[in-house]
Formats: structure tokens, C-alpha cells, sequence
């Protein structure tokens, strides 16, 4: 074969391939333009699936019949004697998981220290050295103080690592109580062993919606970090910029809450076998579409019931604690009022799971739509 021909035949060979190129190149352009196009359809048809979930509209006012909703409910008293009663039936049940909390509690994420208790103590006993607050309210500012110190995290002595562990307690708690639940109201016999086997495997979808929890509260924390800076620095002394800064802080407040409710319910729905977090959350945003704030008015009430619970039980044992200790000074390295308090938490925790539960399968129950 001559030099002529080898090189004729190598141009052909290059034409041919560059042709192929061509072709292959053309191919994927246009595969590329369906995936887009695939891609375009369905965030059409989504966000079409979410408008006619929605009836509200942008810069549009939203008449009261289009997004009015049912909700029959029991009353405030009722739904809360039905979960009372749910966990005084299964008072094993519940009394284990809270003891498993607090024990957990103590040995892995640590316990309020008495050195602690004791300077808030001595903090409010040297405010009150005069009398100026009375016989009543240095007992209410330490109940105060050692409330904010258990729902704070800050418990003296305990490192951010031990509080992410108590979190992660708290949140699996959660799970094996709604898990629990869900079986003792379907009339299974069960046994705590059985919750905590098996209900932990939502445990990282729930903390995204965790996650998406702290992100709904961000704007009322920083609304109260620069309700606070303002205040420090005398910016709110007049009236009139005390009023604005105030109503501006309760309104974002008012709004993290708003979009809170939902997730609550999302922690419920997630632990629904292969359910995931944002699926979790959109379900959980149909539901409670036109019944926001009844239901938010219902969470409330939890809080309001929990918070007489705590009332009712750790300010009789602060007073048992200054006088039990007053007569007899060797326990004064007894943690009585902490540990009760970490008890509190854990039957905080079990009894609001019970709560939204029930109260969460009256609202799924009238599965109306929106008018």
C-alpha cells in the first residue's frame, strides 16, 4: 500500500470518527434538554399539586370560606383527661420510660450540680436580704431559675457534648413513647423492651425535622437578641420605641410559633414506617392548613399543663429542700431539687408525646378539606 493511499485512508477514518463525535455530542445535547424538560414538568406539576392544596394566593385577600376547615375536637379537659387516662392505664409503660430518661440523664448527659443550685440560691437569698421580695417570691425566682436552667441547658459543669447526648436521649424517648403508643392503642400487649428495640429507627429523620424546628425558631431568637442589645444600650427608653420594639418581637415571635405548629405534628408522622422528613412535613402542613391556630391554641393548653405540673411539684419541694437542709446541715450535698427536676423533664417529655399523639389522631380522624 502507497503513502497516498494510507493517508486517504487515515482522512476517512478521521472524518468518520469526527462524524460519530458529532452525532454523540448531538445525542447528548439533546438528552440533556429532556432531562430539563423532565425536570420543568415536574415542578410544574408540584408546584399545580401545591396550589390546589393551598387556597391562599399571593397579594390576594383570602375569604374566610376558602380556607375554613372542620375541626371536632373533644374540649381542652376532655382530650387532657383521655391522655391522663392512657397513661394511668399503662402507668408501667410510661413511669418506665420516664425512669430511663432520668437515669440515662444522669449517667450520660449529667445532672444540674447542687454548687450550682446553691449559688442561685444564694444569689436570690442575698438579693432578699432586706425583705424586698418577701417570704413568697424568693421561692418563685428559684423555681424560675431552675427552670431555665433545665429547659437552657446550662446545668453548670456540663460540656456541650453531654447536652447533644441529652438531646439524643430526649428524641429517642420521644420516638419509643409514640411507637408505644401507637401499639397500646391498637390493644397490642407490649413491653418497654419492645419500644426501645424498635422505634429507633426514624431517629435521624427526626432530627432533621429537629433541624427544621431550630430554623423556624432562628427569627424569634434574634427578634429577642436585639429586643435585648436594644434594651442594654437605652434604646427603648422612650414609650412610643418601646411599644414598636415590643410589638415588632411579639409579632416575629408569634410567626416561629405559627410555623412550629406543624412540625410538632411532622415529629408524629415521621415515625411511620418509610416515611420520610420532608414528606413528613408537607403531610403534616396539609393537615393543619385552615386549623393553625386552633391547634396552636391546643399546644398551649400542654404548656400550660405542664407548666402548673411543674409548679405544683418543684415549688413544695424547693421549700421541703431550704428547710429540710436549714435543720439538718449534713445534706446539704444532697441534688433533691435537681433531680426532681430532671424527673420533671422526663415526664415532660413522655406526657407531651401521649398528648399530641391523641390529640394528632382527633385532627387525622375529620380529614375535611378546605371549604
Amino acid at each position: 500500500m502507497t503513502k497516498s493511499t494510507k493517508k486517504q485512508h487515515a482522512t476517512r477514518r478521521k472524518r468518520a470518527t469526527s462524524k460519530a463525535d458529532s452525532r454523540a455530542a448531538a445525542k447528548k445535547t439533546v438528552s440533556l434538554k429532556e432531562r430539563l424538560n423532565k425536570a420543568w414538568r415536574r415542578l410544574t406539576q408540584r408546584r399545580q399539586a401545591f396550589l390546589r392544596r393551598r387556597p391562599h394566593r399571593s397579594f390576594r385577600v383570602t375569604k374566610r370560606r376558602d380556607y375554613r376547615r372542620s375541626l371536632k375536637l373533644p374540649g381542652y379537659f376532655a382530650l387532657t383527661k383521655q391522655a391522663w387516662q392512657l397513661m394511668r392505664k399503662h402507668w408501667r409503660i410510661f413511669v418506665g420510660l420516664a425512669a430511663i430518661y432520668a437515669v440515662l440523664g444522669v449517667l450520660l448527659s449529667g445532672l444540674m450540680s447542687q454548687d450550682t443550685y446553691q449559688q442561685l440560691k444564694d444569689t436570690i437569698n442575698e438579693a432578699n436580704q432586706e425583705g424586698a421580695l418577701g417570704a413568697v417570691m424568693p421561692t418563685l425566682a428559684l423555681f424560675a431559675g431552675v427552670v431555665t436552667n433545665q429547659l437552657g441547658g446550662s446545668t453548670g459543669g456540663v460540656g456541650s457534648s453531654q447536652q447533644l447526648v441529652g438531646a439524643l436521649i430526649g428524641l429517642y424517648i420521644w420516638l419509643t413513647t409514640i411507637w408505644l403508643i401507637r401499639g397500646v392503642t391498637a390493644d397490642k400487649r407490649l413491653k418497654i423492651r419492645d419500644g426501645l428495640y424498635n422505634a429507633g429507627a426514624p431517629v435521624i429523620a427526626l432530627a432533621v425535622l429537629v433541624f427544621i424546628a431550630l430554623i423556624q425558631l432562628l427569627p424569634a431568637a434574634i427578634a429577642a437578641i436585639i429586643y435585648g442589645a436594644a434594651d442594654t444600650s437605652g434604646m427603648l427608653q422612650q414609650t412610643v420605641v418601646l411599644m414598636l420594639a415590643a410589638g415588632a418581637t411579639i409579632l416575629i415571635v408569634t410567626l416561629s410559633i405559627y410555623w412550629l405548629t406543624s412540625t410538632l405534628f411532622a415529629m408524629v408522622i415521621v415515625t411511620l414506617p418509610g416515611m420520610y422528613p420532608l414528606e413528613a412535613a408537607r403531610l403534616a402542613s396539609d393537615v393543619v392548613l385552615g386549623r393553625r391556630i386552633r391547634i396552636l391554641l391546643r399546644l398551649m393548653w400542654l404548656l400550660v399543663v405542664l407548666a402548673v405540673v411543674w409548679a405544683a411539684v418543684l415549688i413544695p419541694v424547693i421549700t421541703i429542700d431550704g428547710a429540710l437542709k436549714t435543720v439538718i446541715p449534713a445534706l446539704n450535698w444532697l441534688p433533691l431539687v435537681p433531680l426532681v427536676a430532671l424527673m420533671l423533664v422526663a415526664f415532660s417529655i413522655v406526657a407531651s408525646a401521649c398528648y399530641i399523639y391523641l390529640f394528632y389522631r382527633k385532627v387525622v380522624a375529620d380529614d375535611s378539606a378546605p371549604a
